[in-house]
């Protein structure tokens, strides 16, 4: 057998593509176009405490602070057009090259506060650049995150699309006289690769492993593997697709009051550029005018309390009023309408029923649970 896990871009899934099938872009697409998200990953430490760097992402779809005590990544969702500045420049070679765009690279700061690909050898231009309207932006949102530049450590990006996959188990060799079968199975981002904004990546990736022990362990007898052996298995990883994909449709796109389905990416563009509204989304109808940052700070303000109202009774210590608007007084009155109209997250539609694979391995989850159970006093010895 052989576990396929080498990633979302993965090269032996599409070696073995014949075997399990043609994925399907449609379902995650808009106007037949497929969707992507492409994120500027900013490697950061945050002075703000847990409860309040919770409370600000979650109360909008611009930025992503991924960071255990103020440690990780402050991820930025780019529109198309500020995708058109991320790119690297060869400073001796004097031309543009794309290693942060489509490999992607990791910039690491060096110690004269460039960003260099140690790979490449080439700089991220944006930072560069006094005027870039992109890192102009990529400051708001440190300034939101209360990050010091210095405490910006490195850059990269991060691209982010979902398709629809037939099958997760083939039989990717016949047996011979001379040799036995190969199956393959596609396991992690190999097999499911999710938008990572609502989470649930490493829940999937975990849960597809231990769904195909639990077929190996079941199925196993000494005597070559067939098909039905991994019914179950390809039942869970079709629940476990269906469930956290989704979800995370949901962290790439928004509803207006008419039905119609719109990329946040487009309308997080809406808000920067000030063009015409789009009618159906609330704070975008009509002409777009200059904003108000008295209401559009109020507006934050009350969509984070409720926010705060629901999540206080299951985390402690979350900001008041004040602390919230010190952080809302350090934008600029642009950032703050695309805060607005980014929208905050939509955790009624993601929330609900988990995945649970013990319904497919009742009896066996439970022997496994006392084999493992049986052997802990051995292994304490």
């Amino acid at each position: 057998m052989l576990a396929i896990c080498d990633g979302g871009r993965s090269r032996t899934r599409e070696h073995f593509a014949a075997r399990f099938g043609k994925a399907d872009e449609s379902i995650y697409s808009l106007d037949g176009v497929h969707l992507r998200d492409v994120v500027l990953g900013l490697r950061v430490k945050s002075e703000l405490p847990d409860p309040m760097a919770i409370l600000l992402t979650v109360a909008q779809n611009r930025f992503l602070l991924d960071s255990l005590r103020g440690e990780g990544f402050l991820n930025m969702r780019l529109t198309d057009a500020e995708l058109g500045e991320v790119i690297g420049i060869d400073p001796v070679r004097r031309v543009f090259e794309e290693c942060i765009a489509s490999r992607p690279c990791l910039m690491n700061r060096d110690e004269h506060g460039d960003f260099q690909c140690s790979t490449h050898g080439t700089l991220f231009l944006p930072a560069l650049i006094k005027g870039s309207p992109l890192w102009k932006r990529v400051h708001e949102g440190l300034r939101l995150f209360d990050v010091s530049d210095q405490d910006l450590s490195a850059v990269t990006s991060f691209r982010l699309d979902m398709v629809q996959r037939p099958r997760f188990s083939a039989e990717l060799l016949p047996p011979t006289v001379n040799s036995p079968g190969t199956y393959g199975f596609l396991l992690g981002d190999a097999a499911n690769s999710i938008h990572f904004w609502p989470g649930r990546g490493l829940n999937s990736g975990l849960a597809s492993a231990i769904s195909l022990a639990r077929s190996l362990n079941s199925a196993w007898n000494g005597r070559p593997f067939r098909d039905a052996d991994f019914l179950r298995h390809e039942a869970a990883m079709s629940m476990l697709q269906y469930r956290h994909k989704s979800r995370a449709w949901k962290a790439m796109v928004t509803t207006d009051d008419q039905g119609v389905t719109w990329a946040i990416k487009d309308i997080i563009d809406h808000g920067i550029d000030g063009i015409d509204g789009i009618d159906g989304i609330d704070g975008i109808d009509g002409i777009a005018e200059e904003p108000d940052r008295e209401a559009d700070t109020a507006t934050l303000l009350a969509r984070m309390a409720a926010i705060r109202d629901r999540l206080a009774p299951r985390l402690a210590g979350m900001p008041d009023d004040e602390a919230i608007l010190e952080r809302l007084r350090t934008l600029e009155p642009r950032t703050l309408r695309m805060l607005v109209l980014s929208g905050a997250w939509d955790t009624l539609t993601m929330g609900g029923e988990e995945v649970d694979i013990d319904i497919f391995y009742g009896q066996d989850s439970t022997a496994a649970a006392a084999a493992v159970e049986a052997l802990e006093p051995a292994t304490r010895q």
